[in-house]
């Protein structure tokens, strides 16, 4: 608490104890004159004698008062005492607010109390790059080391964290330099890459003993069993104890030996083989992600596998796998949006000149946009570590697709019995042209209520014949597809066909041949949306001669 609290509570207590000794010894003066004057004989006052007893009755409350002086003026002492003493606790608890607490040890040292959080973090900085651990075999070779080399991750800011708060967490012991607490360095370790990278400096890699090991198999996206070797290695535990010690008491350099020997491979197939049984059976899940909308999106294999990193412990002859977590998020946060956003496109539903809905020639999408996060990716990891099935909702932004009403006046029916195609306007009959259907079985058109959803006004045609033979039609004119890849387009090899009206013999795969002057008039008639209908039944002969 500042000085400045303390001075006027000190000066107001003497204020108020020197009124109250004022007020004390008036009223003790005031009661000693009633008594005496009562005490005195009214009867000898002519004679102005005093009785004796009075005058030894004033001597003895003169001494009581004397006495009670003494009392109070001690009792003033010991509150100013205690005044002085909470004071100076209190000002002392303000000094190591923010400072070290007595008591407090990092590095073999009390040096650093007292200190603030700059010089603290000078301190453990120097600790940490002064601290190496040498490192020698049973053949001479010695390498020195720092936490960095030996996968140790020291958290200099929690150390920080620590040693600050060490104490302060009682007011009364915080101040006691008899009640010490050490301080030693945050961090977190990896036993197994710090083992690997002293036997890699220790042991020539034809000589290393290896494990047998669990791999993962691109071709047969599996986790398959990686053989193991005998060989030599070094025991390395004891660097783990001296790495502990160092991060106890750290800016000092450690020396540890290290013992080498020859063995079979460090660990064996049966281990390998149920490691690799673990990580196939984590495969066997599928993990979809969604936009809640109507994309999915299913992980896969190898992207699962990229994350898993297979530990082997040589020492303690155990395999397990950790999944790397930024990993995860790193590939999911450029991936996600690739595989779930949908751009909006506006539903159009047709309808006649009467207001009758006649059907939705183009289905609307809702336009979705992922908003990501890391609690994505921390449930993409969390399932994988279960090894069950997920379905994971991603956060979206979503924007609903307006619907559109269009109003169709043409209407074409293909009609396979007759072979001819027939266009209506508004339900009259305005156009009737020859064609050839798709041939008979695999490829014969199929009937069903359709509409023109795509047109080009030239296009090259390609795929697969029946028996698997390729086939290549460049400058096909005036297509307007309507059922997936079956279209109206110019026919120009197969005039025989549709003069013929004969599909049994000349038919397509599937598509309506016609003259190139009928093609191109529904490509000029007839826009996207049209009604196409398909109707009749498959002629086995020509039906014009």
């Amino acid at each position: 608490m500042p000085h400045a609290i303390f001075v006027p509570l000190i000066e107001q207590g003497f204020k108020s104890m020197s009124e109250l000794e004022h007020n004390n010894l008036d009223a003790f003066e005031s009661e000693n004159i009633d008594n005496i004057a009562n005490n005195i004989d009214v009867n000898s006052v002519d004679n102005y004698n005093i009785d004796n007893n009075n005058i030894n009755q004033t001597a003895v409350l003169k001494n009581r008062h004397k006495s009670n002086k003494s009392a109070l003026v001690l009792l003033y002492s010991l509150v100013i005492f205690v005044i002085l003493l909470v004071c100076a606790f209190l000002g002392t608890q303000a000094y190591f607010h923010d400072r070290v607490a007595p008591g407090v040890h990092f590095a073999g040292s009390s040096q650093i109390v007292g200190a603030q959080l700059a010089a603290v973090s000078k301190n453990v900085d120097n600790a940490v790059d002064s601290t190496k651990i040498e490192i020698k075999d049973d053949r001479g070779k010695t390498i020195n080391a720092n936490f960095e080399d030996l996968y140790v991750k020291v958290d200099k800011s929690a150390t920080v964290k620590n040693i600050m708060r060490s104490k302060h967490d009682n007011a009364f012991t915080m101040l006691m330099p008899w009640v010490q607490k050490t301080v030693a360095l945050q961090a977190t370790r990896n036993d197994m890459d710090m083992d690997a990278y002293i036997i890699k400096k220790f042991v020539n890699d034809k000589d290393r003993a290896m494990p047998y090991t669990a791999k993962y198999d691109s071709g047969s996206e599996s986790y398959v069993v990686e053989d193991g070797v005998p060989g030599r290695t070094v025991i390395t535990l004891p660097v783990r104890e001296a790495v502990k010690k160092s991060l106890e008491n750290p800016g000092k350099t450690v020396k540890v030996t290290i013992e080498s020997r020859r063995i079979e491979a460090p660990i064996k197939r049966d281990v390998a083989k149920k490691t690799v049984d673990q990580l196939n059976n984590i495969l066997t899940k599928k993990i979809t992600l969604s936009n809640g909308d109507s994309k999915d999106f299913t992980i896969p294999k190898s992207a699962i596998a990229s994350w898993i990193k297979v530990n082997a412990d040589e020492q303690r002859k155990q395999i397990s796998f950790t999944v790397d977590r930024e990993a995860v998020n790193t590939w999911l946060s450029k991936e996600l949006a690739k595989n779930l956003n949908q751009q909006k496109i506006d539903q159009e539903d047709t309808y006649n000149k009467k207001g009758q809905f006649i059907m939705t020639t183009l289905k609307g999408v809702n336009g979705v946009e992922v908003r990501y996060s890391k609690d994505v990716a921390n449930k993409v990891v969390d399932t994988i570590e279960k090894g069950t099935d997920a379905k994971i909702t991603v956060p979206t932004n979503v924007v609903k697709f307006a619907v559109e009403k269009k109003i169709v006046e043409m209407r074409i029916v293909v009609d396979k019995t007759t072979q001819t195609v027939s266009v209506y306007k508004d339900d009259q009959l305005i156009r009737t042209m020859p064609v050839c259907t798709g041939s008979n079985g695999y490829y014969e058109t199929p009937n069903g209520t359709f509409h023109i959803y795509l047109r080009y006004d030239v296009q090259a045609m390609q795929g697969f014949n029946r028996d698997g033979s390729r086939y290549y039609l460049p400058g096909i004119t005036w297509v307007s597809y309507f059922n997936g890849g079956i279209s109206f387009h110019t026919a120009r090899w197969n005039d025989v066909g549709i003069a013929q009206g004969y599909p049994a013999k000349h038919g397509s795969h599937g598509c309506i041949n016609m003259y190139e002057q009928d093609s191109k008039w529904v490509y000029d008639n007839c826009p996207r949306g049209t009604i196409v209908q398909v109707v009749g039944e498959q002629p086995d002969g020509p039906v014009r001669q």
